[in-house]
């Protein structure tokens, strides 16, 4: 099925996390984890993933459940919840290899069930509450002059 245009914003930081969970693999094959990429990773976490479970939580969550769907709520959210506790440990090659694990299957639980499930249930109402959820997204607050 074609991305919702007001999914796609969160479709596209899927990418970018499934990069970042390449990343995680490789350096959880080294003998040490380098410094730099561990804290590109921790950066990762910071400052993409958990905006991006924020919006999903926030937005998408509560209508869904609503709509019945609480098997997909209950998933998402244990799936952040499991990501989250890992975070806290990815200085340790057998956690960054967990976290790319299952980054990497959350990122197709949500690509292929989840948003899925969210076009065929929720409204544009719904949907557009996606990008206004969204912690790091831009607004102009200045005053507009005629």
């Amino acid at each position: 099925m074609k991305r919702d245009p007001q999914l796609r914003s969160l479709s596209s930081d899927h990418h970018r996390a499934l990069v970042m969970a390449r990343k995680m693999e490789r350096a959880s094959k080294t003998d040490r984890i380098d410094p730099e990429t561990l804290s590109e990773i921790k950066a990762f976490c910071q400052n993409e993933l958990e905006p991006h479970f924020s919006t999903e939580e926030n937005a998408l969550l509560p209508p869904l459940k609503k709509c019945g769907e609480h098997r997909l709520v209950e998933q998402t959210l244990r799936e952040h919840a499991e990501m989250r506790a890992l975070a806290a440990r990815l200085e340790q090659r057998d956690v960054l290899q967990q976290f790319s694990r299952l980054l990497k299957q959350h990122v197709r639980f949500e690509e292929k069930t989840l948003f899925e499930v969210c076009q065929e249930k929720l409204g544009p109402i719904e949907l557009g509450a996606t990008e206004e959820n969204r912690p790091n997204k831009m607004r102009d607050t200045r005053r507009q002059e005629p």
